[in-house]
């Protein structure tokens, strides 16, 4: 395998591990501030003492919501995400220039990742590669966000020192 074909073929494996993080991520996000709409919506029908807070919680979370356009992100990241899992299922048969006029062709879709994703989604890729030798400590923002997007045990038991050779 040529180091070209073999960088590609890891660029395909990352990008479908920050899609499907991305996606994760979003949806979940989505969900939590649906419930929050609801939760706080309801709770106006309570015997609140202030509902100017209440007030303020609803209309905070429903910006957050229309602004940040979780649902839409985590469409468009589970979009991509087929793509690229339809890529990984043909890889094998495809010649290193298709592979490559492909995965460029893909990737002018790709989602726009908070760098935390795309360290979790490296370490992700390189255990399904079976390269766990080659994972890297993740920052400490990306080991917070771990364990809510799927990313856990990617770097949990890596230790600081370990990474001395990236």
């Amino acid at each position: 395998m040529t180091p070209q074909r073999n960088a590609d073929e890891f660029a395909v494996f990352v990008s479908f591990n920050v899609e499907k993080l991305t996606e994760t991520l979003n949806a979940r996000a989505d969900r939590f501030c649906t419930f929050l709409l609801i939760l706080l919506g309801s709770a106006v029908f309570g015997s609140m003492a202030d509902t100017f807070w209440l007030g303020f919680a609803v209309a905070s979370t429903a910006a957050v919501q229309f602004v940040w356009r979780f649902g839409e992100a985590a469409g468009a990241a589970g979009s991509q995400k087929q793509r690229y899992a339809l890529l990984l299922g043909c890889m094998s048969s495809l010649s290193d220039s298709d592979l490559a006029a492909e995965l460029e062709r893909i990737q002018e879709h790709d989602s726009r990742p908070l760098s935390a994703i795309e360290a979790i989604a490296f370490n992700k890729a390189c255990l399904m590669r079976g390269q766990s030798d080659q994972m890297k400590p993740l920052p400490t923002p990306a080991r917070m966000l771990a364990p809510f997007i799927g990313g856990h045990p990617c770097g949990s038991s890596l230790r600081r020192g370990s990474a001395s050779s990236f």
